[in-house]
């Protein structure tokens, strides 16, 4: 037997889960301990597979805190190991940007599940109590379907992925990290092109991901039982360029854990910054998307971003008259405007900025496109 998860009910009670059916005996006799120490007054089984601890003082908001479990055994008597602990706090209230969606399935194998992948950015402790998946279906929202009513603990770092179907996720994907998953019902997500909607308790609007099938990598020519994967948590949803298709030598999805096509965004220094000098757009997870970076010291400006072959022929328009902030990212996955991915070799990021009083700058990155020889 291992040790699942805490879910943390009160600020003096809390619920250990484990992996399978549990011996309730041991459970009531087992040793709990709690690290910064907190005494634990009692310990009651609670189902087949977890015990409620009830804990001498309470649990202090901003602290975490580790529990190891000994001395506890499932029916057939095997005993856990000494290294079963989990890390809980005590969940702080959740708030837009704290959390977004990370990763989308909603074109599974034929009798598959979809997913929805969450990711906590914030440095809080959160709780999915209450949270709510919704779709989008002709711009309207709806369907909105509470994920889980228990306290199931989402720490700074950390994924959460909402399945119907748990067993299929980890049979299709066996690289998944089954200990995030949380098996709810869920709306229905089209194939083709959707929304997914994550709500907080009170139905606020957590975040929101518009999805079509044109932003898949654009040579994957069946993208069933394939995943989006955000590029960048700390970019928008919103941002089509922030989601890629997951690699297929990381199994065509990443349930659980780090995304295969993660990039963080480079700092911008000066003008514009890119996050790789050689970047290889063949979807094997190593570089396929080349994310660049620009900042300016005030607002107002607006910007076309283009990229250029060597000798100067257009490739691939990536942003044309968009008003800019003062910082931000976009990425290319090395697709030319035509659909065919380009040809390996050097080419040329061109960012052109104009403000309302005529003043335009342009600023220009060398990239090298390569691919793998035969």
């Amino acid at each position: 037997p291992a040790l699942n998860s805490v879910q943390v009910n009160s600020p003096t009670t809390i619920v250990l889960v484990f992996n399978e059916t549990m011996d309730a005996a041991s459970l009531a006799t087992g040793t709990y301990t709690i690290t910064p120490s907190i005494a634990v007054s009692s310990a009651v089984p609670n189902g087949t597979n977890s015990v409620q601890l009830t804990l001498a003082t309470s649990l202090v908001v901003g602290s975490t805190y580790t529990v190891t479990v000994t001395g506890v055994s499932d029916c057939p008597g095997n005993l856990i190991s000494n290294s079963n602990t989990a890390a809980f706090a005590l969940p702080e209230p959740v708030e837009v940007g704290d959390v977004v969606i990370n990763e989308v399935l909603y074109d599974p194998i034929v009798g598959g599940s979809d997913f929805v992948e969450l990711y906590n950015r914030s440095n809080k402790v959160l709780s999915l109590a209450g949270w709510k998946l919704a779709n989008v279906s002709d711009g309207v929202v709806g369907s909105a379907t509470t994920i889980t009513s228990s306290s199931f603990l989402l720490l700074p770092g950390a994924y959460a992925l909402i399945t119907e179907d748990g067993t299929n996720i980890a049979s299709v994907y066996p690289q998944s990290h089954s200990d995030r998953f949380v098996v709810a019902d869920m709306p229905s997500y089209n194939n083709g092109e959707g929304g997914v909607v994550l709500q907080a308790a009170d139905g606020t609007q957590l975040d929101r991901f518009d999805y079509n099938d044109d932003l898949h990598f654009a040579l994957v020519s069946n993208t069933e039982g394939y995943s989006l994967e955000r590029v960048d948590p700390l970019r928008p949803s919103s941002d089509n360029t922030n989601w890629q298709t997951a690699a297929d030598v990381a199994g065509r999805a990443t349930p659980g854990f780090l995304n295969s096509q993660y990039a963080a965004a480079p700092s911008p220094s000066g003008e514009i910054s890119l996050d790789t000098e050689i970047f290889s757009p063949d979807n094997d997870g190593f570089q396929d998307v080349l994310t660049i970076g620009y900042r300016f010291d005030q607002a107002g400006f607006v910007g076309n971003m283009t990229v250029f072959d060597i000798v100067g022929r257009e490739a691939r328009k990536l942003m044309e008259n968009k008003l800019l902030g003062t910082d931000g990212s976009i990425s290319w996955d090395g697709i030319l405007d035509g659909g065919s991915l380009a040809r390996m070799g050097p080419y040329i990021v061109m960012l052109e900025v104009f403000d309302l009083d005529g003043n335009t700058e342009r600023f220009k990155k060398t990239v090298t496109l390569a691919h793998k020889l035969d």
